[in-house]
């Protein structure tokens, strides 16, 4: 701006050099700026709070420790019941599928308790982190605690950070983020099918 004289520039350009003018050419402001950016970004990571490590990072894994074993043929008939509900139109359908698949999940979590505690194993808690964003941010996280309850396990919402954090056994956090998944599809998809409220007005006069 300096190149202009003041009385050619509009005041809504000189409003937004208001802010401190830390350069003192054009050619110092390219020069410095990306530098500039890098700074306040590591200001900002730096504010940001410290997250638990929910599982052991690359090359920190227990020799023998394994991941939840879950029946392929249990979890392929979850899947298939999911992917039913998710293609229906009817809601009384979908219904159906999900609490099919709900009541499969939580008989293989029964089941698999019951087998570790035949085996004196005691397995720990896990946690994972759901993606929980906007739009109707609110509505999906209410969505994954009440999934989440429904499978022994507990959500924690983490607004700021546009997450959710789901705590319990292994099987049940995962068949609890596998019906919350499938759930917002399924509400998505009945949001779309019903149109907004001017589409039904359009329609309805139609």
């Amino acid at each position: 701006m300096r190149r202009y004289a003041p009385t050619t520039v509009d005041p809504h350009w000189q409003s937004q050099l208001s802010a401190e003018v830390w350069w003192a050419s054009e050619e110092e402001f390219l020069r410095r700026w990306p530098e500039r950016q890098r700074n306040q970004m590591f200001v900002l990571l730096s504010r940001l709070p410290t997250l638990p490590v929910l599982c052991a990072l690359p090359g920190q894994a227990r020799p023998g420790a394994s991941a939840v074993q879950i029946d392929p043929r249990m979890l392929d008939r979850v899947r298939a019941l999911l992917a039913k509900a998710e293609s229906t139109d009817f809601p009384e359908e979908a219904e159906t599928y999900s609490a099919k698949a709900q009541e499969l999940m939580a008989r293989h979590s029964i089941d698999y308790a019951l087998l570790m505690a035949s085996r004196g194993t005691r397995e720990a808690a896990s946690g994972r982190r759901i993606q929980v964003d906007n739009p109707y941010e609110s509505p999906k996280a209410l969505l994954l605690s009440i999934t989440a309850q429904a499978n022994r396990s507990r959500s924690i919402w983490s607004r700021d950070l546009g997450f959710a954090t789901v705590l319990g056994f292994p099987a049940d956090v995962a068949a609890a983020e596998l019906l919350y998944t499938s759930l917002l599809v399924q509400a998505t998809s009945a949001m779309v099918h019903a149109g907004t409220p001017a589409d039904r007005r359009v329609a309805s006069f139609r």
